[in-house]
Order: C-alpha cells, then sequence, then structure tokens
C-alpha cells in the first residue's frame, strides 16, 4: 500500500472527496496542513540519526528508509520495525499563499534530496500565484476540478515506482565533503536503495539502525579515517560481513597501495567516470548471486 501525504490547510467537501477516492484505490492517505515542523515529523523515521550535529547541505540525507520486515533485519537488538515514510506529496491549494514560501521551499529541498514526488491540486489562479511557471520539482499540476482517473492512473505508477525502490540493493555511503557525497547519491539513486553520512560515527550510528548490502566509505576523511572506520565496522559481529569499498581521489601507485594495505573489497577512484562507477558496483552485486 503506498503512501500519500496531502497537504492542505483545511480539508474541503471536495478535498475530502479525493482523500476518499484515494483510499478507495487502497492508498493510506495521511493529512497534514502546510507546515515545515508539521510536515517533517512523517519524515522522522529514526531520531537516533540526529544525535551528532552535522554539515546542513547532508543533514536532510542523512535518513533514509530502511529496509522492510520484523526487526529491520541487520538493526540493533530491541529496535522495532521502522517507519515506511510517505514518498508521494500532494499539495492541495485554497489560496493560501502567504504560507507557502517556507512550505514549497522545504519541499523542494526534499524532492531533489530524497525523491518525494510532488504534486499539486488548484485552480489555475492559486497555481500561477503560488507555484508559479518554473517548478521542475513538481512531479505534476491538476487544475481544478481534478480528473480523478488521470490522477489515480498516475500515482498508482508512483506507488509502483516506490514499491520497486524498495527491492534495490542498499548502500551507505560515507564521505566529509559534501558536493562529493550528494554527487555519489544521485548517481546511484536511481540503480540502487542510498543511505548517507558524512562522517565516520554518523556512519556508525547509522548501521547500528539500518541493513546495508554495501558501504562506500572514503578513505581520507578528519578525526575519523576509512581505515579507522573500516575497523570499527569489522570489530562489530553485525556489521563484520558487510563488504565495503574504498573512496579515493588519490590514483597514484603508492596511494593504491596503501588503500589495498587495509584490505577492502575494492577502492573506486573518485575520478572514473560515472558510467564506470555504476558498472563496476553493478558487476560486484552480480558476482555475488
Amino acid at each position: 500500500m503506498s503512501k500519500v501525504l496531502f497537504i492542505t490547510e483545511k480539508v474541503s467537501f471536495i478535498s475530502e472527496g479525493i482523500i476518499n477516492h484515494l483510499k478507495a484505490q487502497n492508498f493510506e492517505v495521511l493529512t497534514v496542513k502546510p507546515d515545515v515542523t508539521a510536515i517533517s515529523n512523517f519524515l522522522k523515521e529514526d531520531k537516533g540519526n540526529e544525535e551528532e550535529a552535522i554539515d546542513p547541505e547532508v543533514a536532510a540525507l542523512l535518513t533514509q528508509e530502511s529496509e522492510d520486515g520484523e526487526g529491520g533485519g541487520g538493526a540493533a537488538a530491541g529496535e522495532g520495525e521502522k517507519k515506511d515514510i510517505p514518498r508521494i506529496f500532494i499539495l492541495y491549494l485554497q489560496g493560501e499563499d502567504n504560507l507557502m514560501i517556507d512550505v514549497l521551499g522545504y519541499i523542494k529541498d526534499l524532492v531533489e534530496d530524497r525523491g518525494i514526488r510532488f504534486f499539486v491540486i488548484g485552480t489555475q489562479e492559486e497555481i500561477d500565484t503560488i507555484i508559479g511557471k518554473k517548478a521542475d520539482y513538481v512531479a505534476q499540476i491538476y487544475t481544478r476540478p481534478v480528473d480523478l482517473s488521470e490522477l489515480i492512473k498516475r500515482l498508482q505508477k508512483e506507488g509502483e515506482a516506490v514499491d520497486k525502490l524498495k527491492e534495490f540493493k542498499s548502500i551507505l555511503i560515507v564521505d566529509d565533503d559534501a558536493t562529493a557525497l550528494r554527487s555519489m547519491k544521485n548517481l546511484l539513486a536511481t540503480h540502487y536503495k542510498i543511505l548517507v553520512a558524512n562522517s565516520g560515527m554518523n556512519a556508525i550510528t547509522i548501521l547500528a539502525k539500518n541493513k546495508v548490502d554495501l558501504i562506500l566509505l572514503d578513505f581520507e576523511m578528519p578525526i575519523v579515517n576509512g581505515p579507522k572506520v573500516l575497523e570499527m565496522i569489522r570489530s562489530d559481529p553485525n556489521t563484520a560481513n558487510i563488504p565495503v569499498m574504498f573512496l579515493t581521489a588519490k590514483g597514484d601507485k603508492r596511494s593504491i597501495m596503501e588503500v589495498l594495505r587495509f584490505k577492502p573489497e575494492k577502492y573506486l577512484l573518485k575520478t572514473m567516470l560515472p558510467k564506470d562507477i555504476i558498472d563496476s558496483i553493478d558487476e560486484f552485486f552480480k558476482t555475488r548471486r
């Protein structure tokens, strides 16, 4: 069952009809006011990831959907099933343009950083005034009165895409460079389920609560470097068998020999072509089937 976050200032007769129609088509619909704090509460899967201060540029990336199922797979003992957050947002406009600046900015970041699919319903005047002409982060705009059959058909496709994502292999990317972290996430997000951490200690915290199939670990990080993080991973029985690939920006022989000394599954140069990085990871998973 796909979850839909229905954002509206108040539930009217028309919006309630849309919500009920979605529920009849097997969507789980959660309603919330157009408020950043209220919306963010639906996206907090685990507050444990917020214990350590992180770079604001990657803060929105650190909590990703965990594996479905009892106990969370590789989660720490006593952990319950992780919250399955909504991946489809619908904003139902009712003329409240003075409330929307912060909300739209927040949702735009979610679309870019977390793959949220964002839909808007409103009159043409509301859409022109509140959303504007250039809104690339909006997946689809529907003017009222809404063609419900068209809306349902589109949302069902989106739901199928979300369900397919849950079947993907899960990769944790660890890098203190926010730009490199974001680039690698964007590169791999269409092929794999991605979690990210911008420090070694963030990575250890995330691994205590999430099951992953592969770790891409920056070799050179401040405070706790890649080799030290690898040592911590291998010393914990719950994570010892997770394969680790080092990410390195240095391709000279001496640097590569230093990387290989710690016996990772393999290493990836950050200067590799995007296609070569994807091919290398794809090939790794194929050999492990």
